[in-house]
Order: C-alpha cells, then structure tokens, then sequence
C-alpha cells in the first residue's frame, strides 16, 4: 500500500488533515475542534504522563531500535542532583563534585529525548514481555510489516483530506493492528474503553486509509499487575457502527467550515435523563 514518505510522529501530527483525534474533538462539539485545531490564540496541551508512557510502550515494541533515541531512563542507582548551595559552594565536596559530572553527563544525554523513571521502565518492560509472551498477539506481531507508516487520502462525501498512522500494518496493507494500554484487557473491560475512547471509530476509519485493508485488531495490555494481554477483532458490527459516526463528524465539520459557525453545546434548557447503560 502507498503511504506517506516515513516520517516521525511529530511530523505526523503537524499536518492540518482530519485525523481520528479530530472527529474526537468533533463530537464533543464543533467549538471544541475549533478552540483545539482552529483557534489562533490556542493553547497547547503538554502530553500527559500516561500519553508519554503510551508513546513510549509503542516505541519499545513497534520501533525498539528508536527507544535510545527518543528515551532515557533515570537510573536507580543515581546521586541526588546537588542543590544550587552545593555547587556554588567554595569547597565542594569530592561526592558534589561527582554528583555534579554524573548530572552534566546525564542532561548532555537527555538534550530532545523524555525522560523514564526506572520503575515506569521495568513496568513497561514488563508489559512487553507479556505481550510477546502472548501467543496471537506475539503471531500478529511477527507478521512481515511495517510500523508507524503515515497515511492520507480524500472523504468522497464531504472532500476533506483525511490522515492515519496505524500502529502497524501487514506488509500486503490487508491487517491493520492498534496496541492499546488500558486499565482492564478483560472483554467487558474493553469494550467500555471502545465506547469511552471511540476505538469503534477509529477501527473503521483506518480501514479507509488502506485500500487493501480487510480486517483490523487491538492488542490490549493492562498498564498495571499483572499487566495481561487479550487480541480482539473488531467485528464487522463494530466498524460499520464506528463508519455511521465517523461520517456523521465528517459532515458536521464540513459544515461548519462552510457556514464558518462553531457551536458548543445547547443554548436551551435541556431535559436530562439517566444515560442509556443506567437507566433500569
């Protein structure tokens, strides 16, 4: 499958395409995607540090040989950086004195990458093993392919120029693969995170990124003990009803880049009731 030349994520995220984290925004209310996309006075978000641990899982199984150029791990076994009285003290000590090498070296080291915590590097070690260690989802993974490849293509209904960076994908572009950290791998578990984070939406629109996509898989690990796997398919139900929403946020932002309005929420008194999981 053709692809955008390889480029990083970064690069990625700068291109003004649709992406699924726009219909996200979306779907909350076109106000929200235009504060976040639009907004020239913007501000942007610093990533979360469980963002930067997802960024950091996909690196260390999809591209490992990035993981040293993109990360480094605080060791355990590190002096305390000395405080501003230690250094600029007329007489530092000798243990100061290599404090403040060990420090130097280490900040010379750390220049463009993020930084690790040792235990947050043993979890995610962990959470690799696991993975590997899974029999599908290790077969998936050994699959010829290719991860981190950018995508983009044109909605036909609406026109707008779309993107996708899939995980990974099958070297013949037909299986698509999404790893995902999640607090419950379990079935049930997993399915409340496809309804609270959109995956349905997601599995479907990535599927239009790849002509020759057939078929598209989450592997789910637990980002806590005992850190378990589970492989799911998403069903054919699963990505039409992500397609219906996808085109539904597609239409909406046509719109509202035609009408050049951006509505939040109701101006009106609305009647609320008890959402549809909760109302026996």
């Amino acid at each position: 499958p053709d692809g955008f030349k390889k480029m990083s994520n970064a690069e990625y995220h700068a291109l003004d395409y649709v992406s699924k984290s726009h219909l996200d925004e979306v779907n909350k209310s076109p106000f929200h995607y235009w504060d976040k996309y639009i907004n020239p006075n913007r501000v942007e978000i610093e990533p979360t540090k469980q963002m930067l641990l997802g960024s950091a899982m996909h690196t260390m199984v999809l591209e490992p040989e990035l993981f040293e150029k993109e990360y480094i791990v605080e060791s355990a076994n590190a002096p305390k950086r000395p405080t501003a009285i230690q250094r600029n003290a007329k007489k530092p000590s000798s243990q100061t004195l290599d404090a403040i090498a060990y420090w130097e070296e280490f900040d010379k080291k750390a220049v463009g990458k993020n930084l690790i915590s040792i235990d947050d590097y043993e979890r995610l070690t962990i959470m690799k093993q696991r993975i590997f260690d899974h029999p599908a989802a290790s077969t998936i993974l050994s699959l010829s392919g290719v991860a981190e490849q950018s995508y983009q293509w044109k909605d036909n209904q609406t026109g707008e120029i779309c993107k996708s960076r899939p995980d990974f994908h099958t070297n013949d572009g037909t299986l698509i693969v999404d790893l995902k950290t999640t607090s419950d791998a379990s079935e049930l578990g997993f399915q409340k995170s496809v309804h609270n984070f959109r995956y349905h939406v997601q599995a479907g629109f990535y599927l239009r990124s790849i002509k020759e996509a057939e078929q598209f898989v989450f592997i789910a690990v637990e980002s806590k003990p005992p850190y378990l796997v589970a492989v799911y398919n998403a069903s054919p139900e699963m990505i039409a009803a992500g397609n219906r929403v996808a085109d539904k946020n597609l239409a909406t932002l046509a719109q509202c880049r035609k009408s050049g309005k951006w509505t939040g929420y109701s101006e009106e008194i609305t009647t609320l009731d008890l959402p549809r999981f909760n109302n026996d």
